[in-house]
């Protein structure tokens, strides 16, 4: 019998020490992702006028998503709506909910967009 409990004390042991583990890998994920979204705090991209650089500083826009903007914008003009993103292929509404804080919208000339 002691047996038996022992050996069921040790999976339950092993089994609370995965948990934790996981436990801390996940918080250390999310730590790095909140990081990365801290240094952007207080901090937008003009839609209008950014550079592929600018708009992979916004977190979950791409390399590929920031050259479909830039292309866009260069084929139509300046955007006179931030929802206009949407127009761009690979652009959601919620993505777009998601990033709209770090979002700008400027023209060309440095004024702000009354639209």
């Amino acid at each position: 019998m002691k047996i038996s409990k022992n050996v069921f004390s040790r999976k339950v042991f092993r089994g609370r020490i995965l948990a934790s583990l996981s436990l801390f890998i996940v918080l250390i994920i999310n730590m790095a992702s909140f990081a990365e979204e801290e240094k952007l705090i207080g901090k937008t991209v003009n839609i209008n006028t950014a550079t592929v650089e600018q708009f992979i500083e916004v977190p979950l826009i791409t390399k590929e998503l920031a050259e479909k903007i830039i292309e866009y914008r260069e084929a139509t003009g300046d955007f006179q709506v931030i929802e206009e993103l949407l127009q761009v292929d690979g652009f959601t509404r919620d993505l777009l909910r998601k990033i709209k804080g770090f979002l700008l919208l400027e023209g060309l000339g440095g004024d702000e967009c009354s639209c």
